[in-house]
């Protein structure tokens, strides 16, 4: 079979299209017929061998995490499922014509979905439901500013936030970002490089500040997440896309009573939870249309490189989905 592997880190042309052989589910593992793959920065920074993730080995390494597609073999005790049946999930080599998942993180998936749609939610919307739904408990009517808004967890969060009844307030880098944020549900939306971040909040929620904070960047995202935060408030960090080290004043949190979240994905106490939310909320949403996934561009794996580089240089919205031809 077809598959995207690395070879070495560091380098854009170790990224390569190998025929590799057709893996065997272990025990409690599903293998799926993969028709669609989401990409993420997380598969850029395996690339600079500075994520090594679930499914990571050693190298040569099959790239991606999250497929949707359709059970062709399955594991020793795996009753859940069967092949001919649709899924999609977290899985392990999701830009190769064949992917292995654990039972305990794939999901049935509705026939009225499409599988370019379906691969696009795991990561993104599983990140947005674990800060929203399991960290922040997000009220009806509360604000959220969401910072930056533009990325794949940001544009999935927007969608959450509206869908649960809260008002989402994003940030992006340019003036075409902001205006898609607003087309996908946020009450207000600005460009961080034009606009001070914290001046803005302060004047759309009447100098009160927003009760949940969402931080995508770190270094330079998470101290405005912490001044425009309102007393009791909680602040949910789950990227660093601007810098891995950040300084912030102990007394802000201290002082006012704020929660900071910090969550990585695989490895959270409410991942199982989250799973849950995506199985019971976000799907049945995005099957309704009350939920429009935005995904920037379908590529194949021929062009896996080249979307990569595209993730590096910032220049895409949303989500890059790779589909096996």
């Amino acid at each position: 079979m077809k598959a995207v592997r690395i070879h070495e880190y560091g380098k854009s042309n170790s990224v390569q299209v190998d025929e590799v052989e057709i893996p065997k589910p272990n025990p409690g593992e599903v293998r799926i017929r993969v028709k669609a793959a989401g990409m993420n920065n997380s598969d850029l920074q395996t690339t600079y061998g500075t994520y090594r993730g679930y499914g990571h080995r050693g190298l040569p390494h099959i790239l991606g995490q999250e497929a949707s597609g359709v059970v062709d073999a399955v594991g020793e005790g795996v009753t859940e499922f069967s092949p001919g049946m649709l899924v999609v999930g977290h899985v392990s080599g999701a830009f190769a014509e064949r992917a292995i998942a654990p039972v305990d993180e794939l999901l049935s998936l509705p026939d009225r979905i499409s599988f370019e749609v379906a691969a696009s939610l795991p990561i993104a919307y599983l990140t947005a439901s674990m800060a929203l739904v399991h960290k922040a408990k997000l009220k009806s009517g509360e604000w959220v500013l969401i910072h930056p808004g533009s990325g794949g967890v940001g544009t999935a969060a927007i969608q959450l936030v509206k869908l649960l009844g809260g008002q989402a307030i994003a940030t992006a880098g340019t003036a075409t970002k902001v205006e898609r944020l607003k087309e996908l549900g946020a009450e207000h939306a600005f460009d961080y490089n034009k606009s001070d971040v914290v001046a803005e909040v302060q004047k759309i929620t009447a100098e009160v500040g927003v009760q949940v904070a969402l931080d995508g960047g770190g270094k330079v995202t998470l101290p405005h997440c912490l001044e425009a935060i309102a007393d009791g408030g909680r602040i949910i960090s789950y990227g660093y896309t601007t810098g891995i080290e950040a300084t912030i004043p102990l007394i802000k949190l201290i002082g006012r009573n704020v929660k900071l979240f910090g969550i990585a994905l695989w490895y959270n106490d409410d991942y199982q939870a989250s799973l849950t939310t995506l199985r019971d909320i976000v799907i049945p949403a995005v099957a309704a249309g009350k939920i429009q996934p935005a995904i920037d561009d379908v590529v194949s794996l021929e062009d896996v490189a080249q979307a990569l580089q595209r993730i590096q240089q910032r220049s895409i919205m949303s989500k890059i989905v790779v589909v096996p031809k």
